[in-house]
């Protein structure tokens, strides 16, 4: 949703209608998961996708028609025949559904959106309704039931609510990559991780590294003070990836501590195995049992025998979307 909703208020700022494509339903393997959106504007521009390009002119046409006539619509997509080569389809062999509404409410998701607070968009599909479950709000009907469910689940999808078909869209806070030491590492993981849509937080007590000039692209934070400190400050939540990367135990693994005792997504540390038989040792000294010490990923990253920065950040990030998908 953040990745197109920028445009979509574009568009909706200089007086463009548009459309909004959404994957509802799917069946075996399906190019884009559920949930996936694509914006078509009524004269067929588009941002984001639904199938990766196997179904999008069908989808476009059939926005540009609930523009035209009004109702919000449903489309499904099966597999490719064989030797069908100009009839629309899906070439994975899968099947799709997708939900298209012509009155998307894109101002109340971006109001949302910049509250930063978790959400569940609720449609029902017949008769057309729409409302928001926000994180933390009292659960006192049937319709807040399903969507706390699938918000704590973290997964999107269909349910039936009050005997009527309705989607469940999950919106989770946005996630951050709070790095501790502002190496040369640190500055690509920076690069990467904003792309990849991460709200980015760098720390470190050294002022020479803690220079933003030392980032091509800067981080959305940089803060210039020991951990201990900073943390406590910053925040860690169930949406934080944390990667320590300094060499200095009296940095890193105070930070460590810090991300044990915290709900953290992710805890990575560069270092040898040397280096982490010996953090590790000292972390268990202070209390933290077997259990605590193996959510630590170190050495940290995907083994892709990575060796410059820009490679190591791309292993680092690699091995935080491994987690954040099997969650």
């Amino acid at each position: 949703m953040r990745d197109i909703l920028s445009t979509l208020l574009e568009w909706q700022t200089s007086g463009r209608r548009f459309a909004l494509a959404c994957v509802t339903r799917t069946w075996g393997s399906s190019p884009r998961p559920l949930g996936s959106l694509m914006g078509v504007r009524e004269d067929g521009l588009i941002v984001g996708s639904v199938s990766g390009g196997c179904v999008e002119t069908a989808v476009i046409e059939e926005a540009q028609t609930a523009l035209t006539y009004g109702g919000a619509r449903e489309m499904t997509f099966d597999r490719l025949a064989e030797g069908s080569v100009w009839q629309v389809g899906l070439s994975c062999g899968g099947k799709i559904q997708v939900w298209i509404d012509p009155e998307p409410e894109i101002a109340r998701w971006a109001e949302l959106l910049a509250q930063d607070r978790g959400f569940v968009l609720a449609t029902t599909l017949s008769p057309v309704a729409r409302s928001v479950w926000k994180a933390g709000d009292p659960v006192l009907t049937e319709l807040d039931q399903a969507c706390q469910t699938a918000y704590e689940k973290r997964e999107s999808g269909e349910a039936e609510v009050a005997g009527a078909r309705t989607f469940l869209h999950v919106v989770r806070p946005r996630e951050r990559l709070l790095v501790v030491g502002a190496v040369h590492i640190a500055a690509a993981l920076v690069k990467f991780a904003k792309d990849l849509g991460f709200e980015t937080v760098v720390i470190d007590p050294r002022a020479t590294f803690a220079a933003v000039e030392r980032f091509p692209i800067a981080p959305d934070l940089l803060v210039n003070d020991w951990p201990q400190r900073a943390l406590p400050e910053i925040g860690v939540n169930e949406e934080t990836y944390a990667v320590v990367l300094t060499h200095d135990p009296k940095i890193d693994d105070v930070a460590l501590a810090h991300f044990l005792r915290s709900p953290a997504a992710y805890i990575g540390a560069l270092g040898s195995r040397t280096t982490q038989a010996q953090r590790r040792e000292s972390l268990a000294a202070e209390g933290f049992s077997a259990e605590d010490l193996a959510r630590i990923h170190g050495p940290v990253g995907l083994a892709i025998g990575a060796k410059s920065p820009e490679e190591i950040a791309i292993s680092i990030l690699a091995e935080i979307i491994q987690v954040r998908n099997r969650s």
